[in-house]
């Protein structure tokens, strides 16, 4: 308090947060400077300048690292702040990773972000604001099953929870699955995929990898221990596409030239291709089939093709035709909706 007498060891923490807050690189402070804020946070009778620098060196022995700047003619040293736990660049990485996370609601992402900035000078704060716009729910706070479900993966639990799915226009809310009914999972991964939180691991009941979007878990509790550890290798996880599992094919693809570096992208810089007549290119991946997968290669539209296994490429056809019903046939008459009074 303004008003209550600073301690020789309330004034070195006092000298400590001045420095976080209200210096950089590029923004400094005097000791006369530096004693105006003091007198800001207490009474401090009788501080020379011989203090304050004793309270400096104090602070740069104990691993906090301030720079007395060189001046001349007698003018007044100026100190500031040089390292910090974070670099600013790594501050701004931290702010736009959360901004972009769909799982964190608005009102978490302000209070995460508003954290981000006390770890940097006021000046730099004012910097930090997310420069990335992500639909987010309004409000609501990071789902405290993550918490859980990182502790089951560590201990080797299975844990219960019920699950979201269908979405009631009425209510406005995600119904339970299966009436409510608790699923029993041995939790392998928890991994981001577009913004969203998923977890994959065995369904007890039916002893298979499935996942779950981890915003959709509700009254997640651990149940009890795992018989048998779950595994699930890391092939698994980078042939999945949109979070859709599905059986392992070894496939070979057609691509058009132009599409090669979002194929890269997906599959890597190590994937077995050739160039055939012209501009395109045959692939060879291993993935997971699966209405994922088809929905990622569909937005090619004619620049790609699958060739092999035929299987595949009759389930890929069949997809395609589904979808070209759907705008061969009319626009269906809906009744009108009602407007809001």
């Amino acid at each position: 308090m303004p008003n209550e007498k600073l301690s020789n060891r309330d004034r070195l923490l006092a000298v400590r947060d001045i420095f976080e807050q209200y210096s950089d690189e590029e923004q400094t402070l005097t000791l006369e400077e530096l004693s105006t804020e003091l007198s800001k946070r207490g009474l401090i009778e009788k501080l020379s300048r011989k203090s304050l620098k004793e309270d400096i060196a104090a602070l740069a022995k104990s691993g906090f690292d301030i720079h007395a700047e060189e001046t001349k003619n007698g003018l007044a040293i100026p100190y500031h702040l040089v390292s910090r736990p974070f670099e600013y660049h790594h501050l701004r990485l931290l702010v736009d990773a959360i901004a972009s996370a769909k799982f964190i609601s608005e009102s978490e992402t302000e209070v995460l972000v508003r954290n981000i900035h006390t770890l940097t000078s006021k000046r730099l704060a004012k910097t930090l604001t997310p420069v990335i716009h992500t639909v987010k729910k309004p409000k609501g706070v990071i789902p405290f099953s993550i918490d859980t479900i990182q502790k089951a993966i560590i201990e080797q639990d299975i844990i219960s929870f019920q699950y979201q799915g269908k979405f009631n226009e009425r209510t406005r809310k995600f119904e339970l699955r299966r009436d409510g009914d608790y699923y029993l999972v041995t939790p392998a991964h928890l991994i981001v995929d577009n913004g969203n939180y998923y977890l994959i691991g065995r369904d007890e009941r039916v002893e298979e990898i499935r996942t779950y979007r981890v915003d959709r878990i509700v009254n997640c509790s651990v149940f009890e221990p795992a018989q048998t550890p779950v595994e699930v290798e890391a092939t698994y996880l980078s042939s999945m596409f949109n979070m859709y599992g599905g059986e392992q094919e070894q496939l070979t693809l057609k691509f058009h030239e132009s599409v090669m570096p979002t194929v890269v992208d997906r599959f890597g810089t190590d994937i077995r291709c050739r160039r055939l007549e012209g501009d395109w290119f045959e692939v060879k991946v291993g993935a997971l089939f699966s209405q994922g997968f088809m929905m990622w290669l569909i937005q090619f539209a004619e620049q790609a093709e699958i060739l092999e296994p035929a299987l595949c490429r009759e389930a890929f056809k069949n997809k395609v035709l589904e979808l070209a019903k759907v705008y061969q046939a009319g626009v269906p008459v809906s009744p009108q909706m009602n407007e809001s009074v």
